[in-house]
């Protein structure tokens, strides 16, 4: 048995103090009597002492204790509580670095993600998503929305499209944007994508997945490109070459992606091997839910009793007042 307010019971120490009051009154009363005819004159003059009215005291005082204890809200027991476990939210990043322009997947790397994305964004249409762009740096395209014709709207058609991202790819600070793009509430299932190429070029795979961890956000992270490698394009329609006039050339590079899965509970997907990306992140949002569930509901807390209190304190002091009157 506890108390949610335990310093009320600290009333309980008036309750000696106010049997002392009436116990005290009562004599007073018989001493003015007293004063005023001797008690053996009494029963000639028929004056009647005062009643000692013990019981209605006892009653008095034993609803006294009983309200106080009430008031103290008493638990015991235990019942499940239950809280809502908010919204789904996807948080989206997709690599715009040049080598998503190579085209091993059809029409482009990144042609093939926006397709993707858009598939993921019609058939998930009670989840928020938002969209990250990525390369040497990181930019919000869209925050948290279930516009699906922004969100669309908000997708590269292009790696050139994009000039305010600094070329390159780096990781560390793009996992960290997509965690402050999701809202500060535990039981809110998140989860993140990421379509990349792999070859990130600041190695931070660990710090990135601290980042994601600390937020309880899982990562599927969605290899874009093949096993073999391909050139890379301009923009101007031709291919990119290196300082020695040779021309640059990509691969998928699956390890970086697999492991910053590994680190944060996901999954890595090569996107050229599933049709049914829409499922997999599907039942990765039921799962966190269903956990959170768990969470919301699996701990318990106990009851509060106040009433078991409360109720017969009621009929005492109702009880006393009808006994107090007979003087008894």
């Amino acid at each position: 048995m506890g108390f949610n307010y335990p310093f009320l019971l600290l009333l309980l120490l008036f309750i000696p103090l106010y049997w002392w009051l009436r116990v005290k009154w009562h004599n007073t009363e018989l001493k003015v009597l007293r004063l005023f005819v001797r008690p053996v004159l009494w029963e000639r003059v028929r004056i009647l002492p005062p009643p000692s009215r013990l019981l209605s005291r006892i009653l008095w005082t034993t609803g006294l204790a009983l309200s106080i204890t009430a008031l103290s809200s008493p638990t015991w027991g235990r019942s499940s509580a239950i809280t809502s476990t908010g919204s789904k939210n996807l948080v989206i990043a997709v690599d715009v670095s040049q080598s998503m322009a190579s085209m091993d997947e059809m029409p482009s790397r990144i042609a093939r993600a926006a397709s993707e994305i858009r598939k993921l964004a019609e058939e998930l249409d009670d989840v928020r998503i938002a969209l990250v762009l990525f390369s040497g740096s990181s930019r919000l395209a869209s925050p948290l929305t279930l516009d699906r014709e922004f969100l669309i709207s908000r997708l590269p058609d292009n790696v050139w499209s994009n000039p305010d991202i600094i070329p390159g790819t780096q990781l560390g600070d793009m996992v960290k944007l997509m965690v402050s793009a999701l809202p500060e509430m535990d039981l809110e299932a998140s989860l993140g994508i990421i379509f990349s190429d792999g070859g990130f070029h600041d190695y931070s795979i660990e710090s990135a997945s601290e980042a994601a961890n600390r937020h309880g956000m899982n990562l599927i992270t969605v290899g874009v490109g093949g096993p073999i490698e391909v050139p890379i394009p301009n923009e101007e329609g031709g291919l990119l070459l290196d300082a020695e006039g040779d021309t640059v050339r990509t691969i998928l590079e699956e390890g970086s992606l697999l492991e910053l899965a590994d680190n944060t509970g996901g999954v890595f997907v090569p996107l050229s091997r599933t049709d049914d990306l829409v499922s997999i992140v599907r039942t990765f949002l039921e799962h966190i839910s269903a956990e959170n569930s768990e969470l919301a509901t699996g701990g318990s807390t106990a009851t509060r009793r106040y009433q078991y209190f409360l109720l017969p304190a009621l009929l005492l002091f109702t009880a006393a007042v009808i006994l107090e009157r007979r003087g008894v």
